[in-house]
């Protein structure tokens, strides 16, 4: 069972475990190589079979990116049993077979509803420690954010891979229309501007001025707001500062010709900017080849400046089921080398380090990239986390971006919808606490 602490003292404790690393090597305690800089912690070289299950096989494929031959090659004596998430292969398919996971990689924003909810949650701590693992090496709102994602505060999860967010502009447009092209460290003020004068239609043909997905720049906001109260079970949405994020985003879809649309749209060369993740840009430019575009920094909110969305972190997870955690943490530690780090991200993966060198070569071997502003990508720090919120209080799903498309296709006023919003996350915290 858990113990009820203070949440001031637990959140002060977070807060030291972080600044201190919680290893005493500082920044030398990797090399880089992924080899433990512990000399009392000596790797275990019995030949084993790890599981690793792949919950995000959309967002990474092991075996095409190299990183399957890198961990042949650094650790002989393990065989990876590698299982991709899909039909027949979901994580309750696994538990009902028997075949349950050493590892897991997943997004850290399902960490309670796939790897808690599922009983595999296993705190690293220890291991971070017996193995002077350097948590020094995230960039710290990285890590945060992974580990703020359950309410408990626990190290479950250490992030690997990252989707990373820019602007979006199709040359080709802005051309059309005569109009300067966007430019690195605009509001979103300046964005809505040039929205308004790209959004129109021309010769029969609808020109979008912006796209983007609403639910993930609610989810991932640059104000660092959640939906529900850290201390208590309600919902707090219907605020100032959720009312200056849809006031914001809703304003440019009131601009005549600048509907809501799917991001899928942009490949079809009639949408002027969009704010999305990188693999789908990438995914577009394969999409279409002859799309003549850039990439710019998002924008920043003036309430906010220089400050990017919250991570959108995918992270590696050790189950509590695993006969083989010190193997298993031994493999993590070294997919977060900046070996291995570096090696996806000439591929174009997004990093949770803070090295600078890694950055660099990001999509470096990507074709659909060569030539880009790839700079825009790591161009703000993120945003930090949410405040952790009480673990005894109730969680329920909250669909930030159906509340918002509702708002837009309703024409409702921001204050209603964000009224009615909370009354009913209100309603749904209330029915699941006399269900549990």
């Amino acid at each position: 069972m858990v113990k009820k602490w203070n949440l001031a003292v637990v959140l002060l404790l977070l807060v030291t475990m972080l600044a201190a690393g919680c290893s005493s090597g500082g920044k030398d305690a990797n090399d880089g190589t992924g080899t433990s800089a512990n000399p009392t912690a000596k790797e275990i070289t019995d030949p084993i079979t790890l599981t690793f299950y792949n919950g995000q096989p959309g967002a990474l494929n092991f075996d095409t990116l190299g990183i399957t031959e890198a961990l042949k090659k650094r650790f002989p004596y393990i065989t990876l049993n590698i299982i991709n998430r899909g039909d027949k292969q979901d994580y309750k398919d696994l538990i009902a077979a028997g075949t349950l996971p050493d590892i897991i990689y997943e997004s850290a924003s399902f960490m309670v509803s796939r790897i808690i909810e599922n009983g595999f949650q296993y705190d690293m701590q220890e291991l971070v420690k017996k193995y002077n693992f350097n948590l020094q090496q995230f960039e710290t709102a990285v890590l945060q954010q992974t580990q703020f994602s359950n309410t408990e505060g626990k190290l479950y999860g250490l992030p690997f891979t990252m989707n990373r967010y820019a602007l979006y502009y199709n040359k080709d447009l802005f051309d059309k229309f005569a109009i300067d092209y966007p430019k690195d460290g605009m509001t979103w003020d300046d964005i809505y501007n040039l929205a308004v004068k790209t959004s129109r239609e021309d010769q029969g043909t609808t020109y979008i001025g912006f796209e983007t997905t609403p639910n993930n720049m609610m989810l991932n906001n640059q104000l660092s707001l959640s939906p529900l109260d850290p201390k208590e079970d309600k919902a707090t949405v219907n605020t100032d500062g959720w009312k200056t994020l849809f006031e914001n985003l809703k304003r440019f879809y009131e601009i005549p010709s600048n509907k809501m649309v799917a991001a899928s749209e942009v490949s079809k060369g009639n949408v002027a900017m969009a704010l999305e993740s990188h693999p789908i840009m990438i995914n577009w430019a394969k999409v279409n080849p002859g799309m003549n575009w850039d990439v710019v920094s998002l924008p920043t909110l003036k309430e906010k400046p220089n400050i990017g969305l919250k991570p959108a972190t995918l992270a590696l997870f050790l189950t509590q089921n695993s006969k083989y955690k010190d193997q298993a943490f031994q493999v993590v530690s070294y997919l977060l080398s900046e070996e291995v780090q570096s090696l996806l991200a000439k591929q174009g993966v997004g990093t949770p380090l803070a090295s600078s060198a890694v950055k660099k070569v990001f999509g470096q071997d990507v074709p659909e990239l060569k030539g880009k502003n790839t700079n825009a990508f790591y161009f703000y720090k993120d945003a930090p986390p949410s405040p952790l919120r009480d673990p005894k209080l109730t969680n329920v799903n909250v669909d930030l971006g159906v509340a918002f498309t509702n708002m837009v296709n309703k024409k409702t006023d921001v204050n209603t919808a964000l009224r009615e919003f909370e009354d009913q996350i209100n309603k749904n915290i209330e029915t699941a606490k006399q269900t549990k």
